[in-house]
């Protein structure tokens, strides 16, 4: 198991827009979220970092698990393909498949950077 202090710790998720509120985010969320953010990253790269990762991997990380934590008290579905509500309706891109893991172009587009294997296999 690798130290997710590597990729992130979480006074630097705290720093991060929307996760300031320690009553609302608490930090075991944060902690779950970094371990899921850490196992999504090494799992699609087919990576591990036994030194410290590189910086666009940390940010894709980061990235990861501030959405994930965000998630846990959104109203509002992230990419979400329709939202109807009294003000209209809503449509939203949804991103998934092969080569696109995440919900985020910009963290896929690094993931896939440092990927060292096909996306089937």
């Amino acid at each position: 198991m690798v130290a997710l202090d590597q990729y992130a710790t979480l006074p630097e998720l705290r720093r991060l827009d929307g996760l300031a509120d320690a009553d609302l985010i608490t930090d075991a969320d944060l902690a779950e979220a970094l371990s899921y953010a850490v196992e999504t990253a090494e799992d699609y790269t087919g990576q591990t970092w036994p030194e410290r990762p590189p910086t666009a991997i940390r940010w894709a990380v980061r990235t990861i698990a501030r959405q994930w934590a965000v998630d846990l008290h959104s109203r509002m579905p992230d990419r979400a393909l329709s939202i109807n509500s009294e003000f209209g309706q809503v449509s939203l891109a949804q991103a998934g498949g092969n080569w696109r893991p995440t919900s985020l172009p910009e963290v896929n587009a690094v993931l896939n950077r440092y990927r060292s294997r096909p996306p089937w296999g």
